[in-house]
């Protein structure tokens, strides 16, 4: 199930448009569903303190709509009128109480209640029933004209309508290499063959339609085509080639062959392992995107890629010759690759990992379908390394690294939970760890945290500690005690869940762990709350672990009589057992010994301890509390058969 936005949103790569959605995984129930799309509704309402409505009013020439209410939130329907009617009204809401000067000068009698704000300064109260038909209409008939659809083919992606000002400011200081259609006429429009090459060379090229005044400057005659090269300052009279109005794909291949392959790379077998290693260490996303073609220059479709994501990756074209070595079957073929340690490596050795474009899954061979997988690639990779990814535009300038020096991984306490862990917005990693003094390992533990936290600095996890020892009601909301320190927990406080490591308490699996669950591929547990952090708490004074006791000899008298009495009532049961097997298996001599019971089974495996063996003495503890369960159990369903089989004789009798 997806839920579509209402704006659309260009692609940077085809410069189609397209409406972005989000993934529903909720149940699927009605209400469900509903809360969903309505949570994801954006919303232009403007929100008006009680003591600046008359600043709303005054502001700007559009009309206005102003809705006293008392909800806490914005209602999905003003949102929806807010879009619908966004560049020809402005709707605001307020919470203005009814006693304010605001409401007495509206004369509010009801909440909520909805006036348009008219420009004489009268305020017309909407006396209707606030539903969507019925306001619709009435904001309708006030709100301002649509606007017309003048210039919608340049911002659908067509062909540029160009005058003698828009050639100085958009074509003469351009880089991008351009096609220009000179019309006959002195006030021309756009054409379906330019709309259709601008569409076709999006991302490559520019395309434009010029006036006939501009002929004599781009050295052409109207009618003609003309291709101006690729840089800045290249759109002179002098480097100007015209071409016949029906030799269109002569100015494209112009204009496309101007285009720079500076930042291809032209390999051979003795310079590809060098050009790799320097690669992957200079790029952006650590990472090279290969060429492999049987011909002797680099394609114009190749160039305008490097020219896209210059910074963000090494550019390579390699011969056919050798695609055995990189497992490629067929030429032309390209694939991006990054490094990777190799799990077999004692050293820490890197092995190339990466992938193909492949025409089946990834479409044709054009600059659109390619640009798209290799942008897909470079986001992946900027968050992997902690960067940030979002859309990148068509020519982005070579942007530095992101400082991700944050400082020491911030400890979490009532004060600072909300700012560290709940107001992030995501998934909250928590390390769990024993912060009193006597834990010598304690510094180490946070050293080896604020590492972990810088490496993945800008990904979905806010990184935070607990001293556990000194919040245990924390850790116990986890069904986690002292026992098992250190640890770390992944919760999401929007969602109420929540997963705990399992493992090593290091970078490499605490690291492993926090994709695993911010990617879906390591379940998540439900809990009902948060959890309590007590307020005012001093850690540096709280009292930690158990009193001690001093050993005055009796706990070892106690502890030999309590296990002096469960051997004698083992060895009774054992005693009982074996007479009542060996009256059974009197008539079997090939099977002397009977099958134990699952319950025997527990009790002759439970631990023998030493009074001052605590470890044992706890696995014992958990023995014997299973081994009551179990008994418990066993009873129940004794009196469970003893009941079946007495309604059953009744009703035989019956």
């Amino acid at each position: 199930v997806k839920v579509y936005l209402p704006e659309t949103t260009r692609n940077p790569y085809t410069g189609k448009l397209y409406k972005p959605s989000l993934d529903f995984s909720g149940p699927r129930k009605a209400r469900a569903l509903v809360d969903f799309a309505s949570a994801a509704v954006p919303s232009s309402v403007v929100q008006v303190p009680a003591d600046k409505v008359s600043e709303f009013a005054a502001n700007g020439t559009l009309p206005k709509a102003l809705l006293f209410t008392s909800k806490s939130e914005t209602t999905t329907l003003l949102k929806a009128l807010s879009l619908s009617l966004s560049g020809r009204m402005l709707i605001g809401e307020t919470r203005a109480e009814k006693e304010s000067a605001a409401a007495k000068s509206f004369n509010v009698e009801t909440y909520p209640s909805l006036y348009l704000l008219q420009p004489e300064g009268e305020h017309l109260l909407f006396t209707g029933e606030l539903k969507p038909q019925s306001l619709r209409a009435f904001l309708e008939e006030h709100a301002a004209p649509a606007p017309s659809d003048d210039g919608a083919a340049a911002d659908q992606g067509g062909a540029l309508v160009i005058d003698e000002a828009v050639f100085k400011s958009e074509v003469e200081p351009s880089q991008d290499a351009w096609v220009l259609f000179v019309s006959e006429s002195e006030a021309p429009t756009s054409t379906a063959e330019a709309d259709e090459l601008a569409l076709a060379l999006f991302g490559q090229a520019r395309v434009g339609v010029a006036p006939s005044s501009l002929a004599p400057r781009l050295n052409a005659s109207p009618g003609s085509v003309v291709a101006l090269p690729f840089g800045t300052g290249a759109k002179s009279k002098a480097k100007a080639k015209a071409f016949a109005a029906d030799a269109v794909a002569d100015a494209k291949k112009a204009a496309l062959d101007s285009l720079p392959d500076n930042l291809v790379d032209r390999l051979s077998a003795s310079t590809v392992d060098a050009w790799i290693g320097g690669a992957l260490s200079t790029s952006q996303t650590k990472a090279i995107c290969l060429l492999f073609s049987e011909k002797s220059e680099v394609p114009p479709l190749f160039r305008s890629i490097s020219l896209t994501f210059d910074g963000k990756l090494g550019f390579a074209m390699l011969p056919a010759t050798l695609m055995p070595r990189f497992n490629v079957q067929k030429a032309p073929a390209l694939l991006v690759m990054f490094g990777a340690e190799a799990a077999d490596s004692k050293e820490g050795g890197m092995q190339l990992q990466g992938m193909q474009f492949t025409p089946q899954m990834h479409g044709k061979f054009s600059y659109g379908n390619i640009a798209n997988f290799v942008g897909q690639f470079v986001e992946m990779r900027l968050a992997e390394l902690g960067a940030s990814g979002g859309d990148a535009p068509p020519k982005p300038e070579p942007t530095p690294k992101p400082n991700k020096d944050l400082g020491p991984i911030p400890e979490l306490s009532a004060e600072t939970f909300e700012e560290e862990c709940t107001s992030k917005g995501g998934l909250c990693a928590i390390a769990l760890i024993d912060g009193g003094s006597e834990n010598v390992n304690k510094e180490s533990q946070l050293q080896m945290l604020t590492g972990l936290r810088k490496r993945k600095a800008g990904g979905p996890l806010a990184f935070s500690w607990v001293d556990a020892t000194c919040h245990p009601a924390f850790a116990a909301h986890f069904d986690l005690s002292e026992m098992d320190l250190p640890t770390m927990v992944v919760m999401s406080p929007s969602k109420l869940r929540w997963a705990r490591a399992i493992g090593a308490f290091d970078a490499e699996t605490l690291g492993t762990f926090g994709s695993g669950v911010a990617t879906g591929r390591i379940p998540t547990n439900e809990m009902k709350a948060l959890p309590p952090l007590e307020a005012g708490v001093d850690c540096a004074t709280v009292k930690r672990g158990a009193d001690v006791v001093e050993d005055d000899g009796l706990a070892d008298e106690i502890m030999a009589e309590i296990l002096e009495e469960e051997r004698r009532a083992r060895e009774a049961r054992e005693a009982e057992a074996a007479a009542a097997s060996a009256a059974s298996t009197q008539q079997k001599d090939e099977a002397p010994t009977r099958q134990l019971s699952e319950l025997e089974k527990m009790e002759r495996d439970l631990e023998e301890c030493s009074a001052h063996d605590l470890l044992c003495a706890a696995r014992r503890e958990k023995q014997l509390a299973k081994i009551e369960k179990k008994r418990a159990l066993e009873e129940k369903l004794r009196e469970i058969a003893k009941k079946k089989k007495k309604k059953a004789k009744k009703k035989k009798a019956a």
